[in-house]
Order: C-alpha cells, then sequence, then structure tokens
C-alpha cells in the first residue's frame, strides 16, 4: 500500500510547479493591467488640469493681446512639467476659442481643448496607432 501512495506522488511532483508558473502569469497580468490603468488615469488627470489651468489663465489676463498664445504657453508648462516631456508643444495640442459673437472680450466664454497621443507602457499591437487623449474645460472672462 505504501508503494501505491509513493506512485501517485512521483505522478504529482510536477503539478504545484504548473500552478505556481500560471498562477504568476495571472497576477503579472492582473499587476501590469493595473498599472497601465493607472497612468492612463494620471494622464487624463494632468489633461483635464492643465485645461483648468489654461481657463483659469484666460478668466484672470482677459484684456492681455495675445490670450490664445499665452493660454496655449501655459497649457505646455503645466503639461510639460507633469508629463516630463522637453517640448510639449510638440506633444500637446492645445486650441483655445471664445465661441460667443463677441469673441475672446469681456463677458465672453472661453474655451480650452487640449488633446494628447497617449503612449501606453504595453503594446499589444505595434503597428496600431497609439490612442488619443483630450480634455476641455470654460470658463466666463471676466475684468
Amino acid at each position: 500500500m505504501a508503494n501505491h501512495q509513493t506512485e501517485l506522488r512521483r505522478g504529482d511532483a510536477g503539478s504545484a510547479q504548473v500552478e505556481f508558473a500560471f498562477s504568476i502569469f495571472f497576477m503579472l497580468v492582473v499587476l501590469l493591467t493595473l498599472m497601465e490603468l493607472c497612468n492612463a488615469i494620471y494622464t487624463f488627470v494632468v489633461l483635464s488640469d492643465a485645461a483648468n489651468e489654461g481657463v483659469r489663465y484666460a478668466i484672470v489676463h482677459s484684456s492681455d493681446s495675445n490670450l490664445s498664445s499665452d493660454v496655449q504657453s501655459k497649457v505646455w508648462t503645466y503639461a510639460g512639467a507633469a508629463f516630463s516631456i522637453n517640448s510639449p508643444s510638440q506633444n500637446v495640442l492645445v486650441s483655445v476659442s471664445c465661441p460667443d459673437t463677441g469673441g475672446c472680450s469681456v463677458p465672453n466664454r472661453v474655451e480650452v481643448n487640449v488633446s494628447y497621443n497617449y503612449a501606453p507602457f504595453i503594446s499589444f499591437f505595434k503597428g496600431a496607432a497609439s490612442p488619443t487623449m483630450t480634455a476641455y474645460a470654460e470658463g466666463r472672462l471676466v475684468n
């Protein structure tokens, strides 16, 4: 009887290693997916904050003659510091518009759209284009 149990144990010798390998693989996939999701959320939050910062700058400096270019510069400075990129003007697209008929003057609205080509850590499809993240903020110009 003891000999029969020894034979059963020898047949199960590699099963623990196989289970461990599957478990480690699954845990790594979950961990990397979680890291990618956190990075995507961080990128979106930075873009949203950069758009809000641009609108705040436009509201405070509403009488500025170069309002659009100054807002773009402010957004690029904010996003460049957060993303640690050397040339944010090439990576972060900023559009400033005043949709009301009076243009960019008090008391009209100002809109700031920010877009960024998100570069994921893990790319499953090498030939696929990277997704573009966009953020939007709007405010009313005041004196």
